[in-house]
C-alpha cells in the first residue's frame, strides 16, 4: 500500500536531510511521522510539502516531494500547484492521499490533482469556515476599520483578514466536495464534514504530539506565583484582546500577576522597524494594554523551541487558552501532557479535548469578566494546592495521555488507510 501525505510543511525529519531550518509549528505531525516509521511492513510512505524548487527527492525509502507555493498567501489558488500536484501523484501512485489540513490552497490543488474520491483523505486541522465566521469577535468596533502603513503595504487590514479567510473557507469547501473520506478530532470536524460533504465518510483519529511534551510534570512548588502562560496572540481568532481585558480585572484580587507569550510579537516591541510596520491587531493590543494599565505584567517572549515551551509551562501558574474559535489546540494537549493548571475558552472543539471540571476549567462566551472568574479561581485552587487540583491535573493528563497516544494512533491511522483501500478494492470487482 502506498500513501502520500501532503503537509503545510516540511517535516523536521525531512529537513534534516535537507539541510534546512524547521518550523515548531504542527509539531503533532513530527511524533505521528516518528510512530508511523516504525510499520514499514505495512506501507510505502511519499512526502509532499512547500519548498523552494518542484523536486523529488529520496531518503531511507521515503519518497520526497518539494511543490512550490507562496504560503505567506494562503488564500490564494494558484493553478501551476495543481499540475505540479499531477506530477507528484504520477511519479508515485498513491492508493491514499492523506491531505492534512484544509488551511492552504495546495489541498484543493491536490484534490484536483487526483480525481479521485475513493482515493482521497482530508484531514481538519483548523477548521476555516468556522474561523473565517468568528475571526473577530470581541474586537472593539473602532478597531476593525482602522488601519496603519503595514496594513496599507501589504493589503491586510482587518476586514482583510477576515475576507482572506473567507476565501480559505471557499476552498476548503471546494477540496472537502472533492474528498471520499475525512478524518478529525472532534464534534466539529464532524459537524463541518457533514456540512460541506454530506457523502465524504467521516472517519476519527486523534492527534500525537511533540515527543518532548510526553516526559515531566507540573509541580506547584516549582512554579512562579499566578504567573500566566500563553501559547500565541498573532491574529484576533487567539483572542489576546480578551485576556488582555480579563487581567484588569484580575489584578484587582492578584496585583502580582504576570502573563507570559509565546510567538510571533506584534505589538512593536523590538526596534524602530517594528514600530513603524505595526499591524492594526498589533496596535490595538499595544493600546489596550495601556488602556487597561496592564503593559508591565505582560512580557512577549518571542518564538520558542518545544523545550523552551516545555518550561514555560513547567514554571507557570496556569495555561490560558483565550481564542474566539479553536478545533483542536495543540498547545493546550501539551499543557495537560504536563498536567499544568489549564483555563480555555469553551469554544469549537475544545470542550472534546478538555473535559470541564474534570481536567480544567472552561468558560463561556469569549467573556473578559467569565475569563476573569475562571482565573481567579484557578489561582485559588493552584495557591491551595489541595486534594482537588491534584485529583483535576491527574486526570488532565491521564485523559490527553490516552488521547495522545503514539502508538495507537498510528494504529489507528494505518487501519483508516487499509479500509479505504479495502473499498478501493471492494468496489473495482
Amino acid at each position: 500500500m502506498k500513501v502520500l501525505w501532503i503537509c503545510n510543511q516540511c517535516l523536521p525529519q525531512i529537513a534534516e536531510k535537507l539541510h534546512i531550518a524547521s518550523s515548531s509549528k504542527e509539531g503533532w505531525l513530527a511524533g505521528l511521522f516518528d510512530a508511523l516509521s516504525k510499520k514499514p511492513d505495512r506501507f510505502n510512505l511519499g512526502i509532499a510539502f512547500p519548498y523552494p524548487d518542484n523536486k523529488d527527492f529520496d531518503f531511507d525509502g521515503i519518497s520526497a516531494f518539494g511543490f512550490v507555493e507562496d504560503t505567506t498567501r494562503p488564500e490564494n489558488y494558484d493553478e501551476a500547484v495543481t499540475e505540479r500536484m499531477k506530477q507528484i501523484m504520477n511519479a508515485f501512485r498513491p492508493d491514499v492521499v492523506h491531505v492534512f489540513g484544509t488551511e492552504y490552497a495546495h489541498t484543493l490543488s491536490a484534490a484536483k490533482a487526483l480525481d479521485c474520491p475513493e482515493k482521497l483523505l482530508i484531514g481538519f486541522q483548523g477548521v476555516c469556515t468556522a474561523l473565517a465566521e468568528n475571526y473577530l469577535v470581541g474586537v472593539d468596533e473602532e478597531w476593525i476599520n482602522s488601519t496603519t502603513l503595514r496594513d496599507i503595504l501589504k493589503d491586510d487590514t482587518l476586514p482583510k483578514q477576515k475576507e482572506k479567510f473567507e476565501r480559505r473557507a471557499e476552498h476548503e469547501k471546494e477540496a472537502i466536495l472533492l474528498a471520499g473520506y475525512t478524518t478529525g478530532r472532534t464534534r466539529l470536524d464532524s459537524k463541518y464534514s457533514d456540512f460541506l460533504n454530506p457523502d465524504a465518510k467521516y472517519l476519527p483519529m486523534n492527534e500525537t504530539m511533540r515527543s518532548t511534551f510526553y516526559d515531566g510534570r507540573w509541580n506547584a512548588e516549582k512554579i512562579k506565583k499566578h504567573s500566566i502562560f500563553v501559547s500565541q496572540c498573532d491574529y484576533p481568532i487567539k483572542g489576546f484582546h480578551i485576556l488582555i481585558k480579563a487581567l484588569e480585572l484580575v489584578r484587582r484580587n492578584y496585583p502580582d500577576v504576570t502573563v507570559r507569550v509565546a510567538g510571533n510579537t506584534i505589538t512593536g516591541v523590538g526596534g524602530i522597524k517594528k514600530k513603524v510596520l505595526i499591524s492594526t491587531y498589533g496596535k490595538y493590543l499595544k493600546e489596550l494594554m495601556h488602556k487597561t494599565k496592564t503593559s508591565d505584567c505582560i512580557e512577549f517572549m518571542g518564538y520558542l523551541s518545544a523545550e523552551e515551551v516545555k518550561r514555560e509551562l513547567l514554571s507557570c501558574s496556569l495555561f490560558v487558552l483565550p481564542s474566539v474559535m479553536e478545533n483542536s489546540p495543540n498547545s493546550l494537549a501539551e499543557a495537560m501532557l504536563l498536567g499544568v493548571p489549564c483555563v480555555a475558552s469553551n469554544v469549537g472543539g475544545v470542550a472534546d479535548i478538555l473535559s470541564p471540571e474534570r481536567d480544567g476549567i472552561l468558560y463561556e462566551g469569549n467573556d473578559p469578566g467569565n475569563l476573569a472568574t475562571a482565573i481567579r479561581k484557578m489561582f485559588e485552587m493552584v495557591d491551595a494546592n489541595d486534594r482537588i487540583l491534584s485529583d483535576m491535573l491527574d486526570a488532565a493528563a491521564s485523559d490527553a495521555r490516552a488521547r495522545h497516544d503514539g502508538n495507537r494512533n498510528a494504529e489507528t491511522l494505518c487501519s483508516i488507510y487499509e479500509t479505504i483501500v479495502q473499498r478501493q478494492e471492494r468496489t473495482e470487482r
